[in-house]
């Protein structure tokens, strides 16, 4: 039964209508009157719009009055808008064309100065209503379409108003911005109107040349142009990051270089990942893309002439260049990759003089050989390579006769042959070997001649085949540790191969860490890689010493002392190498403790030195490694025995065997890395090829004017690369960030910024993910609320520090969706972040509920308590609550960050710190797609509407459609009301 209270209200509001009606009330008297009855009803309604509407809908023609009543109505926001829209997509009565026009009219009236109405459910209500009413005009026209031979004037004019009103709506962003609301909140309505669009377009295309009016026409056609870019409304394509001004980008060129200094062994696939998404990011068309690459492949040659890095620039470029191409055309194909490809390698011809400096230095004719590279992947075709080459040629011709001249030992010319010898290597380590070793120890004997394993390891890194070569290198160490009891010459050749294979090994294990062997159970198994994992240093860290152990069998332990004492051979039958290392440590502690108790004199300790060095190399490396070890937990007075020890056993010369002479190269070549970082400073025997950063020099000196350099060059040199890893590694991620976006912010001008920032984020992939921790969790937290550095957040600063932030965010989710960890860093110092980390993974469940997030201004800790998921984002009734992995570090920072940045735009005043926060906003929302949705959806609902409230206008109805998560109602009704928002502002501004 109906409320009679309500049914009085209805009743009494058709009697002041009519009453109005006859007394030819204005609007202004309408409008008080109705005021005045509404609120004698304490806030009670009824169908005002419907009741009008019926009213002034009764004869063949409207009553115009009423309808001037109505708009009053609406325009006073006494009833919403959406209630008359839903009433006009109801009216379909083509019958009486002079109401169909008269609500055709309303509906564009009301449409082009949208408000807001009562009550929270309007904003989506509003939505609906107006795509109810766009299909409703597309319907009237495609209803007069299949009449329009009735020849009735009225239906053209229908047409003509309804084409035109449509056209009117279109043109109106805030239209176009809630009909993309209405289509995330209706798909079916929303699926509807894409029908009746289609219908329409398919009728119109069959109608015959003069059947309507070419105005008509053309009025219909428009609109139609205009419904067909409404799925299209999207934030304009700006670039994050513009370097297009720059002679070189510095990112991709800095990414290049990393690649190939730091990350010789890694997989092809995270740098890939890395570089499609600054594509993207960066706006950067392909040819451009392959110049920068190839570009900064050559550079590194001429960079990386007569150093220890030279290998490895020439097998990038060279073997895996090739295969990052063959991945980008996978991932990412091209129209036409080829001609792309060739084009930007006739773009790097334009730089004839970079050209040059790498075919003197390498003595090689490198584009050539690259080209060559090319071609055997399917990169290019013959012809392509053969008119490149043809250009080319053109150009060496303007050079002189000497620096034409090839020199066989050139790097590029060896990488080139090497492929095909890691190819035959890894068959021979194949065969079957159980009978006869000899073939197998020949052929590793030749490989350490000169730098043969060197290239060969360079080579089998850059093809992917490094993991594959060591696994094969321990399953030969493995055998050759087993005795058979064989004799002679047998035993000879075994002790050979597990000498041979044991120094590769630790070689390979120094230069690539254990990562080499990681997921292979078997090699992790096995005696080389425990002894490697208890005993090798790594990451310049030396394994503690236990001098109170106890040997597993000491009566081996004191026969190895005698042989070594006595002076004689070790016998090599029926013996196990692996004890006899697992042994000397225990026999060199005897020495040593025997010399220091004097039992023993310094030339009878040089004498067993002497054998052990004259026996077997893995011996010398077990010995230097103890001696090492001990030397890093004793004091400074106890070292001078062992170093003595240590000095004599790398110094020493002794007649060696053939066999024995091939292997001292790579010998010392391990033991010098071993001993280097235990060695005083000012030690003769200390190398300082490997380090950059200068004992005597604060940290901050050296970062200082590393950087400096860098910025204004633009790209980095090698030096700088191991400068700044070594950097990193000594004084951890929170430290390094800090100072080195602080430095990035120094520069005064746009163009030193973008240069400086350029840079910076490609410096940051050296350790992406803890740095951007450090970023987000420790510096800019300390930036946005300290006082003193206000300055650092005012632009050109501000946008800056935005973009940096906002793409160290997308570079690591990137690699977290590939591949973890794409940039494999082990010379880290334990940060506090990884402490909180490691806290996270050990939590279990969530916490208990406190208060809601947007509700207090209390910036949160990385840390679980006090913090919950749920409370995170306000959600409707049956909404479920977002998926977040609370134990991901980048969602607790991201949370962090916004719920600071939240607290400061409560605020009434305006400070550089609010112009931060729309920066990155805006900077996140330019990322589109995937990466701004990351972002964005930890913003705060209510943020939204706050920093709108403090900048009207700030954000575009597109920009605001991306910030919004239209999948929720929350998100939805958020989006609508920011949009009406904008319009009121756009309202006032063309009213001034």
């Amino acid at each position: 039964m109906a409320d009679p209270k309500k049914e009085n209200l209805t009743s009494r509001v058709r009697t002041l209508l009519m009453h109005a009606w006859r007394e030819r009330w204005s609007d202004v008297q309408w409008g008080i009157q109705l005021k005045r009855l509404m609120s004698a009803y304490n806030g009670e309604t009824c169908d005002l719009a419907e009741i009008i509407l019926q009213q002034a809908m009764t004869g063949s023609s409207p009553n115009f009055l009423l309808l001037s009543y109505l708009k009053h109505t609406v325009l006073s926001q006494i009833i919403p808008c959406s209630a008359v829209f839903q009433y006009i997509a109801g009216f379909d009565d083509v019958s009486r064309p002079y109401c169909v026009l008269a609500l055709v009219h309303l509906a564009e009236v009301f449409a082009t100065k949208l408000s807001f109405s009562y009550g929270p459910d309007s904003l989506l209500q509003l939505c609906d209503s107006l795509l109810a009413v766009m299909n409703s005009l597309l319907g009237l026209v495609l209803k007069c379409l299949s009449n329009v031979r009735d020849e009735r004037p009225e239906v053209v004019q229908v047409m003509e108003s309804a084409s035109k009103a449509a056209t009117a709506m279109l043109k109106r962003p805030t239209v176009t911005a809630l009909l993309q609301v209405a289509r995330a909140d209706n798909a079916d309505a929303y699926r509807e109107y894409e029908q009746t669009e289609v219908n329409l377009r398919g009728t119109l295309s069959k109608l015959a040349p003069g059947t309507i009016p070419d105005t008509t026409r053309e009025n219909i056609s428009a609109m139609l142009a205009l419904a067909a870019e409404l799925p299209d409304v999207q934030v304009p394509g700006e670039p994050v990051l513009d370097t297009s001004h720059l002679p070189v980008s510095p990112t991709i060129n800095a990414l290049v270089a990393l690649e190939a200094v730091l990350n010789p062994n890694s997989d092809v696939q995270p740098f890939v990942d890395q570089v499609l998404m600054l594509v993207r990011l960066m706006k950067i068309g392909r040819p451009q893309l392959f110049l920068e690459m190839f570009r900064a492949c050559f550079m590194g040659l001429v960079d990386a002439n007569n150093s220890s890095e030279e290998l490895k620039w020439a097998t990038f470029t060279f073997l895996k260049m090739r295969q990052i191409m063959t991945k980008i055309q996978q991932l990412s194909p091209g129209p036409d990759f080829s001609s792309e490809v060739e084009c930007g390698i006739e773009l790097l011809l334009q730089y004839h003089h970079l050209l040059d400096q790498a075919d003197i230095k390498q003595r090689w004719d490198c584009l050539s050989q690259f080209l060559k590279e090319c071609v055997q992947a399917n990169i290019i075709s013959e012809t392509q390579m053969n008119s490149l080459k043809q250009k080319r040629q053109t150009q060496r011709e303007q050079l002189r006769a000497a620096d034409l001249a090839t020199s066989p030992t050139s790097s590029a010319g060896l990488i080139a042959r090497a492929e095909t010898t890691v190819v035959s290597i890894l068959k021979t380590l194949d065969a079957d070997h159980q009978k006869n070793q000899d073939p197998l120890v020949g052929v590793l004997s030749q490989m350490l001649s000169g730098r043969s394993f060197e290239i060969i390891t360079s080579a089998a890194a850059s093809m992917g085949e490094l993991k594959n070569f060591t696994s094969k290198l321990i399953r030969s160490n493995e055998f050759a540790r087993q005795t058979t009891g064989e004799a002679g010459k047998a035993a000879q050749t075994r002790a050979q191969l597990f000498d041979i294979t044991f120094l590769m090994l630790c070689h390979i294990i120094q230069l690539h860490g254990m990562e080499i062997v990681a997921g292979d159970k078997a090699a992790s198994e096995s005696f080389i890689i425990q002894w490697a994992q208890r005993w090798l240093p790594e990451d310049n860290k030396y394994r503690s010493v236990d001098t109170t152990a106890v040997p597993g069998d000491q009566s081996k332990v004191d026969n190895l002392l005698l042989q070594l004492l006595s002076g004689g051979d070790l016998r090599t039958n029926l013996q196990r190498w692996h004890e006899v290392c697992l042994n000397t440590p225990f026999a060199v502690q005897e020495v040593l403790f025997a010399w220091e108790h004097k039992a023993l004199s310094f030339d009878k300790v040089k004498a067993v030195l002497d054998n052990i060095k004259r026996c077997m190399g893995c011996l010398s490396v077990v010995t230097c490694v103890w001696l090492c070890s001990y030397m890093n937990v004793v004091g400074l007075k106890a070292r001078e025995k062992p170093l003595a020890m240590l000095e004599h056993l790398t110094r020493v010369k002794v007649e060696q065997t053939t066999s024995t002479e091939s292997r001292s190269h790579l010998m010392n070549m391990v033991m010098e890395r071993i001993m280097n970082d235990v060695l005083p400073g000012n030690h003769p025997m200390r190398s300082s090829s490997h380090v950059y950063v200068p004992v005597v020099e604060l940290p901050i000196v050296t970062l200082q004017r590393t950087l400096t350099e860098a910025f204004q060059r633009g790209w980095l040199g090698l030096k700088c690369i191991h400068t700044l890893e070594q950097l990193l590694a000594l004084c951890g991620s929170d430290w390094f960030c800090e100072k080195v976006v602080m430095q990035m912010l120094e520069g005064s001008k746009s163009e030193e910024l973008t240069q400086a920032l350029s840079l910076v984020l490609a410096i940051f992939h050296m350790d992406l993910e803890h740095l951007t921790y450090s970023l987000l969790m420790t510096l800019m937290p300390r930036l946005l609320l300290s006082t003193v550095h206000t300055h650092v957040l005012t632009d050109p600063h501000g946008f800056t520090l935005a973009k940096l932030c906002v793409l160290c965010i997308t570079g690591t989710q990137t690699s977290k969706i590939g591949q973890k960890e794409p940039y494999i860093r082990r010379s880290r110092k334990r940060s506090r972040i990884d402490a909180e980390m490691e806290d996270l993974d050990d939590s279990e469940g969530r916490p208990g509920k406190m208060r809601k997030v947007h509700e207090s201004h209390t910036p949160l800790t990385l840390n679980l308590e006090g913090f919950n998921f749920d409370d995170f984002a306000s959600k409707e009734d049956g909404e479920s609550s977002p998926n977040f992995d609370a134990k991901d570090p980048m969602n607790k920072a991201l949370i962090n960050m916004f719920c600071l940045m939240n607290a400061i735009i409560q605020d009434p005043a305006l400070t550089p710190r609010t112009t931060f926060i729309v920066d990155f906003i805006e900077e996140a929302i330019k990322c589109g797609g995937q990466y701004s949705h990351f972002i964005l959806q930890f913003m705060p609902p209510k943020m939204l509407p706050q920093l709108m409230k403090a900048v009207p206008g700030i954000f575009t109805n597109a920009q605001v459609l991306q910030i919004c998560d239209l999948s929720t109602v929350t998100g939805r009704k958020s989006a609508a009301k920011a949009i009406c928002s904008n319009a009121v502002a756009m309202d006032k501004a063309a009213a001034n």
